[in-house]
């Protein structure tokens, strides 16, 4: 399902370095990363690497969904969150979204404070076979019942005549 090149698209590719001291120590760590890039699908790649960090490194920071939200002066709403791994391609399906019937988000990485060096990229799958949310499984769920309802409700009145 997600092995045709063609349908992965890459919205992201950005490094950032963090300032450091001529001791080699951080003085600045890396600020988040908040890309202006709206994504309309539920389905993401991340890599993110770090030439500076050790080999025994593994957490290179956590990524966050973050929805449009018409009140308050936020503007933005957490979605979900992901633990991202330093030298690892991770494919994410986000299911949770708002039910407004628009699946626009944005993304925030926030790097891990000791990292001196980032290098982040993330690709939007584009392709049909997207998968189920949250909450087209409940409007499922509930179309489900409803209908169920009503056979059981035909079989009462059947059951009333007979």
């Amino acid at each position: 399902m997600y092995t045709i090149s063609s349908e992965w698209i890459q919205r992201v590719n950005t490094s950032r370095n963090a300032t450091v001291d001529s001791k080699g120590k951080i003085t600045t760590p890396i600020t988040a990363i908040e890309p202006d890039i709206l994504f309309t699908h539920n389905t993401i790649a991340i890599y993110a690497t770090s030439l500076k960090a050790p080999s025994n490194w593994y957490k290179a920071g956590n990524l966050y969904q973050a929805f449009f939200v018409p009140f308050g002066t936020a503007g933005h709403a957490q979605g979900e969150s992901i633990s991202v791994m330093l030298n690892r391609y991770t494919i994410h399906r986000f299911t949770v979204f708002p039910d407004t019937g628009d699946t626009k988000y944005v993304i925030s990485f926030a790097p891990q404070t000791y990292l001196k060096d980032i290098k982040l990229q993330v690709w939007e799958y584009t392709g049909i076979n997207q998968g189920a949310t949250l909450d087209s499984l409940e409007t499922l769920a509930k179309a489900n019942l409803q209908r169920s309802a009503g056979l059981q409700t035909s079989i009462n009145k059947l059951l009333k005549k007979g």
